[in-house]
C-alpha cells in the first residue's frame, strides 16, 4: 500500500499499467468518497485536498504511473509513517486536538516506521495464529478507542 496521502497543490492522475488493486479516497471531512478496484489501462484522478491511498491486491504487484496538474514544487504530504505531516506537528497541540494525552499520541505517530510504502496486512490464516500467540493485548490510546467505537 501506498501510505495514506494528500497532495494539497494539485489534482493527481494515476494510470494502471499492471496488476490490480484498489484506489481508496476520501473526503477531506474523512468520510468515504470511492473505493474501487482498478485494472490495467484504467485511468483515476483524485482531487486536490482529498486523502488517498492505492492498495494491491493479494494476488501480485499493482504498478501505475502517475502525475500532477501542477509544474511547481510539489510533493505529497502523507498523513501515517516514518514521513508523515502528524510527526512533523507532533506536540501537545495536536495531541489535544485529537482528544488523546500526549505521550499516548506520540507512540501512535511513531508506531508506523515505514515511510511510503506499507507492509500488507496479515491474511486471516496469519492473522488467527498471531492471536494465538500473543500472550496479552497493550492498551491503545484514547483517538484509536474513540475511532473504533464509531
Amino acid at each position: 500500500m501506498l501510505a495514506p496521502h494528500v497532495n494539497p497543490r494539485a489534482t493527481e492522475y494515476g494510470v494502471v499499467l499492471g496488476g490490480e488493486g484498489t484506489v481508496q479516497v476520501v473526503f477531506p471531512n474523512g468520510s468515504l468518497a470511492m473505493s474501487e478496484v482498478v485494472r490495467p489501462g484504467d485511468v483515476f484522478w483524485i482531487p486536490r485536498y482529498f486523502p488517498f491511498c492505492q492498495v494491491a491486491a493479494r494476488a501480485g504487484p499493482f504498478e501505475f504511473f502517475g502525475f500532477t496538474t501542477s509544474a511547481r514544487r510539489n510533493r505529497p504530504q502523507f498523513l501515517v509513517g516514518a514521513s508523515s505531516v502528524l510527526r512533523t506537528m507532533l506536540g501537545p497541540e495536536i495531541a489535544a486536538a485529537f482528544g488523546a494525552r500526549e505521550k499516548e499520541f506520540s507512540k501512535l505517530v511513531r508506531a508506523q516506521r515505514e515511510a511510503l510504502i506499507m507492509p500488507s496486512s496479515p491474511g486471516k490464516e496469519e492473522e488467527e495464529h498471531g492471536k494465538k500467540g500473543r500472550e496479552k493485548e497493550e492498551s491503545l490510546p484514547m483517538v484509536v478507542e474513540q475511532a473504533a467505537a464509531e
